[in-house]
């Protein structure tokens, strides 16, 4: 993963995370989105990822 784009999913991802503190490297970042199962997807349309966040969210 390239480090731009880690950085975008560590804000858009991570920043509301209470314990995104506890994560000090990439590997931990990654394992943390799949356990989450919030792992972004390239093919996911914008409409698609606000509804995602929105149930999630909401739920």
């Amino acid at each position: 993963m390239h480090t731009d784009q880690m950085t975008i999913n560590f804000l858009r991802l991570c920043y509301h995370c209470d314990d995104a503190c506890l994560c000090q490297t990439e590997e931990q970042c990654l394992a943390c989105w799949n356990e989450q199962d919030m792992t972004p997807q390239d093919e996911m349309t914008g409409q698609e990822e606000t509804m995602k966040w929105m149930r999630l969210a909401y739920d």
